[in-house]
């Protein structure tokens, strides 16, 4: 057996048995069957109520739709609409993947039965060199799932199936059904580039945080981060470093028997005296107090900083 009929016959057992319905948030798919044949030859003019989606892996034949028919070659997609009479033809032989699906519009969102309604008026039956574009190489990553004899994570083929389906419906559709709309203004990207910097110094704080070290992990000047900080926290960027500092060092002194000294190396603070300093400035009570305090009143102390 060679490698590609080892693996197309994981692949049906698998997706036969494991991917018969796809569901998402909005949208169901049920799965009639999928097929993978490293031969498929000459079949009748037929017909199906439901959607199948075909992918040529390898060789040369037709596809007959209307009368028309469009040639086949590797990496070319086809897709047979319900109520379509239609028919593959190959002398050669094609090594053929294809998956029968239908629409469960009751648990289907009104935005995707409307996109599979817009393919079912407007499709483009054959799209040759599909491989070349982006929607068009989805078959063959989820066939190199089942390249490997090792079993494949449930999760990881529930996503590549459902990316698979959905390459389809971009692929063959007249436009694209669902286009992301960028932000009007620069407030989306200038909140994900605060968020990641709270991200680094978060994982960081035993390390040097300074102004200019974060900016440059984040590929921004000094000034654009300073600007972040004023907008998002109405603080300066050291005192948000400080009550994080602090705010880690509470927990350390609640959670375990690591010494003062310890600790405050721990949290980024050159010295124990800065860091006494600074917790005192911070909580009101020195580090060793706050200790004793919070262990004798029995509180976790994890209300006395802002997230």
């Amino acid at each position: 057996m060679s490698l590609i009929e080892a693996a197309f016959r994981r692949a049906n057992q698998i997706c036969n048995r494991q991917l018969t319905k796809l569901e998402e948030n909005d949208l169901s798919i049920s799965i009639l069957y999928w097929g993978f044949m490293p031969e498929h030859f000459d079949n009748t003019l037929h017909r199906h109520s439901f959607f199948e989606a075909c992918y040529v892996i390898d060789g040369s034949g037709f596809y007959i739709e209307h009368g028309v028919e469009y040639p086949l070659g590797k990496g070319t997609s086809f897709l047979s609409l319900p109520g379509i009479w239609h028919q593959i033809r190959s002398a050669t032989g094609l090594t053929l993947v294809y998956v029968a699906f239908e629409i469960d519009e009751e648990r289907t969102s009104s935005l995707f039965i409307e996109a599979y309604r817009q393919l079912l008026e407007q499709a483009h039956p054959v799209i040759h060199s599909a491989d070349a574009l982006p929607a068009g190489r989805f078959w063959e990553a989820f066939l190199s799932i089942f390249q490997s004899p090792e079993p494949a994570m449930p999760a990881l083929l529930k996503c590549s199936s459902t990316s698979l389906l959905l390459s389809i419906l971009a692929l063959h559709g007249p436009h694209p059904a669902f286009a992301f709309q960028p932000p009007a203004d620069a407030a989306h990207d200038e909140n994900i580039l605060f968020r990641q910097a709270k991200l680094f110094i978060g994982d960081n704080l035993s390390n040097e945080l300074t102004l200019m070290n974060v900016a440059n992990h984040l590929h921004i000047s000094s000034r654009h981060l300073t600007r972040l900080f004023q907008k998002h926290t109405s603080q300066t960027f050291v005192h948000y470093v400080q009550e994080r500092r602090v705010q880690f060092a509470s927990q350390l002194l609640l959670e375990g028997e690591q010494s003062i000294k310890d600790i405050a190396s721990l949290c980024g603070f050159q010295s124990v005296h800065y860091f006494t300093r600074i917790f005192t400035q911070k909580l009101g009570v020195s580090p060793a107090k706050f200790r004793r305090s919070q262990f004798s009143e029995g509180r976790s102390g994890k209300n006395h900083m802002p997230e």
